[in-house]
């Protein structure tokens, strides 16, 4: 039986061909610093994976994860809608009710 040592591709390229290794690691920098949005991608993919594990959401099925995430993005969306189109109209009024009974106290 015939038994040959294996290194992996890491190894041989650190311990005999260190010039290789290098010139390789510059084109990776260069690359990198390139490739903005390579980084933009990993971040978001970074954040989404946070938002499912902090809200368990990878241990349902992807048609439960969808719905249940759209379902969560309408709710937000009902808020915002309702935030600016009811409170600058309460604001109003008790700013007007406000300043009507401030106005009498200091005529009076």
């Amino acid at each position: 039986m015939n038994m040959t040592t294996r290194t992996s591709y890491l190894d041989s390229m650190t311990s005999s061909n260190g010039d290789i290794w290098k010139t390789n690691k510059k084109q990776q920098q260069q690359q990198q610093q390139s490739d903005w949005y390579y980084k933009l991608e990993e971040a978001l993919q970074h954040f989404y994976m946070q938002f499912l594990l902090t809200t368990t959401l990878y241990v349902m099925e992807p048609w439960e994860r969808v719905l249940v995430i759209s379902i969560f993005l309408l709710i937000i969306l009902l808020f915002t809608y309702s935030a600016f189109i009811f409170i600058p109209f309460h604001v109003h009024n008790i700013l007007k009710s406000v300043i009507s009974t401030a106005w009498d106290v200091y005529i009076h």
